[in-house]
């Protein structure tokens, strides 16, 4: 051991300590880095944290040094996050003021001087830019730009007429998912749904891959959901960061159910709401959409129900006064059909009565001229000319017989067609009979809306009033 030269480790400690205080003194750099394992300590306002810088291609960090803001630093971060809106936490890229400070106990470590907020907001708006592009031209497939507007598949997803079953990713304990539920379950309409939570965390190093996970798991689920919705509350603007990463945003994209976000910022627009099929600001503007959307379906089917009873109306009208036309012409032609044939049996009345005078006079003839020949001849013709006379009188018997028989037929046929013309019989078939003021109409031209009208039909008689008065040309009867 004597042989090797050597120096207490507070010795070499102290050596690098003078180095690196005579290399930098004082001296104050500009530089830019991520922000990493963030701790802030409210009670003696500071922040503790680390400086990294990630590889472009691996986006692996290539270094890493602590970092500490004292009261001085705690107070131009205080300054940073009010205009910004963005909180100073992990993951942000910020350009800061830094001297080296070296500790023999906790080493080297970078003291923030100053920040400057251009620099990360201007930094946050590239990567948006960024990851637009790279989306835009990467897939156009799946997302097409035009103008300012980008159209996706899931865009191009028809929402059913009826939001019935939804799917949510969120936190069930978060203000966001409680405003969700209470305006859907509180509707004015009564409008019923069924709710499934995929729950995750919405912010955060992890929440990119967990929400990704919770869209698969919605996919896999083999449930037709008719949307997903996905929501949080309010929050700073470091907490939406997850909504611009380009995984996430292309798995919305291209996602085969409609999605509706409402993840609570009043101001911005995230990459993810410009994916979506339909982007809302809180989340219960997004349970007021789909509540809208189920009363749109609802409204038209009530302007549909008033079309199809007004056409109805319509319908009952024209055919009501066919049945008025239909009921006046078969009264109208009953009646002549009637008179016709009465002059009809009139003349077959008096045809079969001069007819029988006739024959009763030829036989009489007949019985005078054999009368007068019985008392001029003998018994033999006598009794010749009583079965000849017997002859004619069966003979005349069965003519007239017959002759009556056939005329009975030809009456009764007349008697059924007159019953059935009957107004009774024809009330029967369903057909009506139309007064005003008493007085049967069979001519509608003067009728008038307003007007009172009775109804004879075989059961009842109904009074009722002309709504409307449409022509037509009698060819639909």
């Amino acid at each position: 051991m004597s042989e090797f030269h050597y120096i207490k480790l507070s010795e070499l400690i102290q050596k690098v300590e003078d180095t690196l205080r005579n290399t930098f003194g004082n001296e104050q750099y500009w530089i830019i880095a991520e922000i990493s394992g963030h701790k802030f300590y409210a009670n003696n306002d500071r922040h503790y944290f680390e400086f990294i810088e990630k590889s472009e291609t691996s986006n692996d960090p290539i270094t890493k040094i602590r970092g500490v803001s004292w009261v001085s630093g705690s107070q131009r971060i205080k300054l940073f996050e009010q205009e910004t809106g963005q909180l100073f936490t992990n993951g942000i890229q910020v350009l800061v003021k830094v001297k080296i400070e070296f500790h023999k106990v906790y080493g080297m470590q970078l003291v923030m001087q100053d920040i400057d907020p251009s620099f990360t907001l201007g930094n946050l708006e590239l990567q948006r830019r960024e990851t637009l592009h790279k989306l835009a031209t990467g897939f156009p497939d799946i997302i097409q730009k035009v103008g300012a507007e980008y159209f996706t598949r899931n865009k191009k997803i028809s929402i059913p007429p009826v939001i019935q079953k939804i799917a949510i990713i969120g936190s069930p304990n978060s203000e966001g998912y409680i405003d969700f539920t209470h305006t859907v379950s509180s509707n004015l309409f009564g409008y019923k749904f069924s709710i499934d939570i995929y729950q995750s965390t919405v912010q955060g190093g992890d929440a990119e891959f967990e929400l990704i996970n919770k869209l698969i798991a919605i996919h896999e689920s083999g449930k037709a959901y008719d949307c997903v919705v996905i929501i949080r509350g309010g929050g700073a603007k470091s907490d939406f960061l997850v909504f611009d990463k380009f995984k996430l945003s292309l798995a919305i994209a291209k996602f085969p159910i409609p999605v509706i976000t409402g993840i609570g910022h009043h101001n911005d627009v995230s990459i993810v709401d410009m994916m979506a099929h339909t982007s809302t600001k809180t989340p219960t503007k997004a349970a007021e959409f789909i509540i809208s959307h189920n009363r749109q379906f609802e409204e038209e089917l009530l302007i549909l129900q008033k079309a199809v009873v007004i056409k109805s109306q319509q319908m009952l009208s024209v055919q009501m006064q066919r049945i008025h036309l239909a009921n006046t012409t078969i009264v109208n032609q009953a009646r002549t059909y009637i008179n016709f044939h009465k002059d009809s049996l009139t003349g077959l009345h008096q045809i079969i009565t001069n007819n029988t005078k006739s024959i009763l006079y030829a036989l009489q003839t007949n019985l005078v001229h054999l009368l007068n020949q019985m008392l001029s001849q003998p018994k033999i013709t006598t009794a010749s000319r009583q079965n000849e006379l017997n002859n004619q009188i069966n003979n005349l018997k069965v003519f007239s017989q017959k002759f009556i028989i056939n005329q009975k037929g030809f009456v009764n046929h007349y008697i059924s067609l007159i019953n059935m013309m009957k107004p009774d019989n024809i009330l029967k078939k369903g057909f009506a009979i139309i007064a005003q003021n008493g007085k049967i109409i069979s001519d509608s031209e003067n009728i008038k809306k307003g007007d009172e009208l009775t109804i004879t039909m075989e059961k009842h008689i109904i009074s009722t009033t002309v709504n409307s008065k449409i022509e037509q040309d009698g060819t639909n009867i």
